[in-house]
């Protein structure tokens, strides 16, 4: 399993790239994500993803940043059902009614997040 959070992570690098030279893109992904069912969907992903994560620790050159992502993860799964919809498009909103230069700092803490992922394994 620890090819897939190196995999995880080089996807973050490729993401937070393209968000960083398109912001409108990253804009567009997190719209995306709130329609329909989706939300719940992105959310029992981001669970399993934080699961995967846990069991995969111990065996990664740094044991203790891959705990941290996968708890983030499972927090932000957990948090996606709980909030529910109404509140969670809120928030989506706010960000996306952001300034450009705020969005990119988002891109770039993206890309250095994934870079110390695949670090990590």
């Amino acid at each position: 399993m620890v090819w897939l959070i190196k995999l995880f992570g080089l996807l973050m690098v490729a993401m937070g790239a393209i968000y960083l030279v398109k912001p409108a893109v990253m804009k567009n992904v997190m719209k995306f994500w709130t329609k329909g069912k989706r939300l719940y969907l992105g959310g029992f992903l981001s669970f399993l993803l934080g699961i995967i994560f846990l069991f995969s620790a111990a065996r990664c050159a740094l044991p203790w940043y891959v705990v941290i992502i996968g708890i983030i993860a499972l927090v932000k799964g957990v948090l996606s059902f709980v909030l529910g919809k109404k509140k969670v498009t809120q928030i989506v909103d706010k960000w996306t009614h952001s300034p450009v230069s705020t969005l990119r700092v988002l891109a770039i803490i993206v890309i250095v997040l994934g870079a110390l992922l695949v670090y990590a394994t």
